[in-house]
């Protein structure tokens, strides 16, 4: 058989390759670098309006919000982030991102709360019920393990042994902490509170890391 007429053929193919892989890397390269750059700009506008936002949030409804049973970071920090989430909404996963990389860089400096709102169909707290067990017999590295995983999966399997071990004292600490959400009139998740104001209506939750990280390195 006479391969000499197919060499070109196997030539430009592995050429065509090539290029190919060539392009998808400067791809990957100018999408990283588009992203670097729209988080840089997020950062220097935010940090151009920190006194904005500081004076802001103090201008908003100040709470006395109950005691959390889920604590990350540091407990007895003066700085304290609260989180009333779901894990049925799509906001808070983005919510539970940010969570993480607060905790990345601030986990000593940052007291943060979690409150979850229940499910109206009661099948659909059994997670909610899982991720509580699981903080108060693990602690917080796997609950927040568990946590990404629910809303990387929709599903908790890896830990499905803790539903076992549910007690009607933590279906009903988190059914009373629902009450007096409901009954102060907040409904919507992910709701924000930053030493327990409400995060302000006019600022983006998407730049909650930056207003955190000004309110940490300017100690307000």
């Amino acid at each position: 058989m006479n391969v000499i007429p197919i060499i070109p053929l196997v030539l430009y193919a592995v050429f065509y390759l090539l290029i190919l892989i060539l392009w998808l890397r400067i791809r990957a390269y100018l999408k990283q670098n588009e992203h670097i750059k729209d988080q840089l700009i997020r950062k220097n506008r935010v940090a151009r309006n920190y006194n904005l936002f500081i004076n802001t949030l103090h201008t908003e409804e100040k709470k006395e919000l109950p005691e959390a049973v889920i604590v990350l970071g540091n407990r007895n920090s003066e700085q304290e982030l609260t989180i009333f989430t779901s894990l049925y909404c799509e906001m808070c996963k983005d919510i539970c991102e940010t969570i993480n990389k607060i905790l990345f860089a601030y986990e000593e400096e940052i007291r943060i709360n979690i409150f979850f709102k229940k499910h109206p169909v009661e099948d659909k707290n059994e997670p909610l019920y899982i991720l509580q067990n699981l903080y108060l017999s693990d602690g917080s590295e796997e609950f927040m393990k568990a946590f990404n995983f629910w809303f990387e999966n929709k599903n908790l399997k890896p830990w499905k042994d803790k539903k076992q071990h549910l007690s009607n004292k933590n279906d009903d600490t988190i059914t009373s902490l629902n009450t007096w959400f409901s009954m102060n009139n907040i409904i919507s998740t992910p709701s924000v509170f930053i030493n327990e104001y409400i995060y302000p209506p006019e600022f983006e939750k998407e730049d909650l890391y930056y207003h955190i990280e000004g309110i940490i390195e300017n100690n307000e």
